[in-house]
């Protein structure tokens, strides 16, 4: 009779556990919904490496540098690729803190550019430039516009790096109009291969190889053939420099 009562009572335990563990996991299903929309874990995924702009789709970006694409991209301004963002009066400390290089209350970061197509020997080539004869007025550095003298004097020469010519100097952003043609100065530390990287605003990846190229400063002409946020780097066997933003309009 004892044993018939306790194998009564184990079973009721049986039953009682089981009805408990279905409504548990009937509710966590209705908490969960089982799994987000493909969409919301898209969004979240983007939100983490696009902070501020979750309206990204995706980027083909084989052979992108990834360092550079989550320095490119941390505190990414809310404003669409494709809307020009003015730079007159003083920046907002987003977009300050997103393109260092136009920082400066009260300068207005537009390239040097001309309407005129260099030649076509010129284009898509790499050039030489000589900086005695023709140094900036001011260099974007460690942070802020010095003037060449003392950029000269501080540089250590020993990693690639990458500037726009403005009216205010050597920068790491500038705006310039549709159809106008700049220059993108660089500084190669020794001797390697190099290639340049260009972010276009629909997300897609220009990749050019200019080959070997031998120390010192160079430069080559940038296109502003699309509307939008156009950021390139460059690497020297493999080593990246720091990117520059044009927000062509």
């Amino acid at each position: 009779m004892k044993l018939k009562l306790a194998l009564g009572i184990l079973w009721l335990g049986i039953l009682l556990a089981g009805s408990v563990y279905a409504v548990n996991e009937d509710q966590d299903m209705n908490n969960y919904g089982a799994m987000l929309p493909a969409s919301d874990q898209t969004e979240r995924q983007l939100a983490m490496i696009y902070p501020g702009d979750v309206t990204a789709v995706s980027l083909t970006l084989a052979g992108f540098p990834e360092q550079q694409m989550a320095m490119a991209y941390t505190g990414y301004p809310t404003s669409m690729p494709g809307t020009p963002v003015s730079m007159t009066g003083t920046p907002t400390s987003g977009i300050a803190t997103a393109y260092p290089g136009m920082q400066t209350a009260g300068v207005t970061a537009t390239a040097m550019y001309t309407t005129t197509a260099p030649p076509s020997a010129q284009q898509n080539v790499l050039l030489p430039y000589n900086i005695q004869s023709s140094p900036p007025s001011a260099v974007y550095y460690s942070g802020g516009f010095v003037p060449w003298t003392t950029f000269n004097t501080m540089f250590p020469a020993n990693q690639p790096m990458l500037w726009v010519a403005t009216t205010s100097g050597w920068a790491w952003y500038a705006t310039c109009p549709i159809g106008g043609w700049l220059q993108d100065l660089m500084y190669i530390p020794y001797t390697g291969a190099l290639k340049v990287y260009e972010l276009y605003p629909d997300g897609s990846v220009r990749f050019y190889n200019y080959g070997w190229s031998s120390p010192g400063y160079k430069y080559i002409w940038f296109y502003a053939d699309t509307p939008g946020r156009h950021i390139t780097l460059l690497t020297v066997t493999d080593k990246p420099s720091n990117y520059i933003t044009v927000d062509v309009y």
